[in-house]
């Protein structure tokens, strides 16, 4: 038979210790369990505790209970057009001006921070942005509802690179 050895009470601190040195972490770049717990973290709890706060929640909620959901493509009426593979090149420019200036009397707007092709801009509109859901709000004609490429395609966006120093 062997004979166990009592575990020492700093065998687990040394093997974090160990394990923190081993991956590269500092002191600094770490924080230990009971450090977790901050301000910030406690304030957002603290707002769901706030009456004002739940009231404008409650408020919101049955301003969009029994709002009707429908497509962008429902919204701006089911129009006729085009798959992109359809048109031909010298024609896409006024097809896809078409579709920008339908989607504006709707107060729809398709945001593209970067510069693409008006094939993949047609592209994105018909096939992605026609599908999206959303909120018929008829006491707020003049509400408008923003898509930005990006935020579909997050791939796509320079400003990642830009960050860089």
């Amino acid at each position: 038979m062997s004979e166990r050895k009592p575990k020492e009470k700093n065998n687990g601190k040394k093997e974090k210790d160990s394990l923190k040195e081993e991956l590269g972490f500092t002191e600094d770049s770490i924080m230990d369990e009971d450090e977790v717990i901050d301000d910030d973290f406690i304030e957002s709890v603290d707002d769901e505790d706030n009456p004002e706060f739940i009231n404008e929640v409650k408020k919101f909620e049955d301003e969009h209970k029994n709002a009707k959901v429908i497509s962008v493509f429902q919204k701006i009426g089911s129009p006729k057009y085009k798959k992109v593979s359809d048109i031909k090149k010298d024609n896409l420019a006024d097809e896809y001006k078409k579709l920008m200036l339908l989607l504006d009397e709707h107060n729809i707007i398709v945001h593209f921070h970067n510069d693409y092709p008006v094939s993949e801009k047609y592209r994105f509109i018909t096939e992605e942005i026609f599908k999206e859901a959303i909120e018929e709000d008829k006491k707020n004609k003049n509400a408008h509802i923003s898509f930005i490429y990006e935020d579909f395609h997050p791939e796509m966006d320079d400003d990642d690179e830009d960050d860089d120093y």
